[in-house]
């Protein structure tokens, strides 16, 4: 068994202490051979050159793209893939920043559910900050972490949103390569959820939620929790419909200034919350998540 993990580091200043302990939680409790295929074309410089010294990182060259957000982070899991795939590893994770295992042997146990039909695991809801698949279904079935703007138009993804109801984010497009192959996947359960909203899985996989995107915005006002909550519901009903190519050239246009009306009160909610819970984890990481294992 070869592990290789695909990590897209997209690390704000602030995080430094978030980074070195995703390593070495990776380290702590991986009891198989693996590698970090690191995407670092947004990394700062420093945090790049701590990752090129680290025995289990590989760079990965990467092209460059305009898109964010969740359309950012699925193109580079494409070309992590691709290298993990082509550097032998047998199976492949997908962890985030703020997303790494708190049990030993968490890949080897992973492994073995991936049994009869389960194509892959993850987590509750489909997500890539843990995203567990063999390279053999892979390469026969070739998913891509979003599905194609071209399917989703047709009769087979509706079919499979009326079963599953799922969002249409990062990691959706393995589901829906499963979907039309007769193939199921397995969700690791929510195990416990602090007053914070971070998570672990099956006792198994940390997530404290956000970092990905949340950290690499700049917000210059504040608005209302009611605003926030109001586009953060619409943004998420917007994705089922508007196609990424389409919701990249409104950006790109500013279409109704969308970044003052809708993403900034929204991410200004979002990052509040996530700066609360980050603070919990990063003041006392060891008694913050032993206790989150107890509950």
């Amino acid at each position: 068994m070869k592990l290789g993990i695909t990590v897209v580091y997209i690390v704000s200043s602030d995080n430094s202490a978030l980074l070195d302990l995703h390593l070495a939680q990776i380290k702590k409790h991986t009891s198989t051979p693996y590698t970090i295929y690191a995407g670092v074309n947004r990394l700062l410089p420093q945090f790049r050159k701590r990752l090129e010294n680290h025995p289990h990182v590989k760079i990965c060259p990467c092209p460059e793209t305009q898109l964010r957000s969740v359309d950012e982070h699925a193109f580079y899991l494409e070309h992590l893939t691709k290298y993990a795939i082509e550097d032998g590893a047998t199976y492949i994770a997908t962890l985030h920043l703020d997303s790494f295992p708190v049990r030993p042997g968490w890949d080897k146990e992973l492994a073995v559910k991936l049994t009869g039909s389960h194509s892959f695991i993850t987590l509750e809801g489909i997500n890539t900050a843990c995203l567990f698949f063999h390279r053999d279904f892979y390469l026969k079935y070739k998913p891509s972490f979003l599905i194609p703007d071209d399917k989703r138009s047709g009769k087979e993804y509706w079919q499979f949103q009326k079963i599953y109801d799922v969002n249409p984010h990062s990691g959706v497009g393995f589901a829906f390569s499963a979907y039309l192959n007769g193939l199921t996947w397995y969700c690791l359960k929510e195990s416990v959820k602090d007053k914070e909203k971070a998570k672990t899985y099956d006792a198994m996989i940390f997530h404290l939620e956000g970092v990905v995107h949340l950290e690499d915005v700049n917000i210059k006002s504040k608005n209302t929790t009611k605003s926030g909550l109001f586009f953060k519901k619409l943004v998420d009903f917007l994705k089922l419909f508007v196609p990424r190519k389409t919701r990249e050239y409104l950006r790109k246009i500013n279409f109704l200034s969308i970044n003052n009306y809708i993403d900034e009160p929204r991410i200004t909610l979002e990052k509040a919350m996530l700066q609360k819970r980050k603070h919990k984890l990063l003041a006392d990481p060891e008694l913050y998540l032993n206790n989150l294992k107890k509950n």
